[in-house]
């Protein structure tokens, strides 16, 4: 049986059965992509995301999953431009441990604002939420339903007038935005936060480490102190829907960086094409 909003049920829906894992123990794992013209931007680097946190839950690889696979399932259900989410979670069976390594999944999507790539005409303001510290271990990079952390300090920055939120980790470091990576500039050279400390193993920041040592642009991976914020310059957000936005901390008196849009429109080049 099953009360549901209200309403005793008989039987557990077919539907919730299926999802139970997901729901109960978020043993489920997510990719939002970003699809152009039906074309799934940057989907190999989303499937090996996507098969690095499989295998690290036990979840078995379906043997059709290839990226030419995806792809012309995407194509076909999503022939638009649509910011698309795909959601993986593991079959029902056991309580924590779990009886099954096969999967079920779903794609949904929503519209694109813009098929290109678009600049903000502002920064993004950002603020450090003090609430949340994220854990540090072979799973923080993966993308998981338990997202509670990053709801939170979502809540937060909306709350205080922000923009966005910068999370730290457990050591008390700066780690990522609430669904972006962090970057800035040193001079000449690009900075970003190492997946050692915690944050998402972003694709888009993925591409961009890739690209930018073909620009002949020095890059290191670092941590970061919160009382380091207030002296730097050209901060700017990473992910797969947005792709490039420069950022500033509020109540600071930083700069974004010419540099950063001139990077962006590069890395679009690249990715997009002509």
């Amino acid at each position: 049986m099953m009360y549901l909003n209200d309403q005793y049920l008989r039987e557990v829906p077919n539907e919730f059965e299926e999802l139970s894992r997901a729901i109960f123990y978020s043993d489920a794992l997510f990719e939002t992509i970003r699809v152009v013209k039906g074309r799934a931007l940057l989907l190999d680097h989303h499937l090996n995301r996507l098969r690095m946190g499989m295998d690290l839950l036990g979840m078995q690889w379906p043997a059709h999953w290839t990226s030419q696979n995806i792809m012309e399932q995407i194509q076909r259900g999503f022939p638009g431009s649509v910011r698309l989410r795909w959601t993986v979670w593991r079959k029902p069976g056991g309580w924590y441990a779990p009886t099954q390594t096969e999967v079920g999944y779903s794609m949904t999507a929503v519209p694109l604002d813009a098929e290109a790539f678009q600049w903000p005409n502002n920064t993004v303001s950002l603020g450090i939420c003090e609430e949340v510290h994220l854990p540090i271990d072979a799973f923080s990079g993966l993308k998981t339903l338990n997202a509670a952390r990053y709801v939170q300090a979502a809540r937060m920055a909306k709350l205080r007038g922000w923009d966005d939120a910068l999370l730290l980790n457990e050591r008390g470091r700066v780690a990522e935005a609430t669904s972006s990576n962090l970057f800035w500039w040193e001079g000449t050279e690009l900075r970003t936060i190492a997946l050692s400390e915690g944050c998402v193993a972003g694709v888009f920041r993925a591409f961009l480490l890739e690209q930018v040592s073909d620009l002949g642009i020095p890059v290191r991976e670092v941590w970061l102190e919160p009382e380091e914020l207030d002296s730097l310059n050209g901060l700017f957000l990473t992910n797969s829907i947005r792709g490039i936005v420069p950022a500033q901390l509020e109540g600071t008196a930083s700069k974004p960086s010419a540099a950063t849009q001139e990077l962006a429109q590069q890395l679009y080049l690249r990715l997009l094409g002509a």
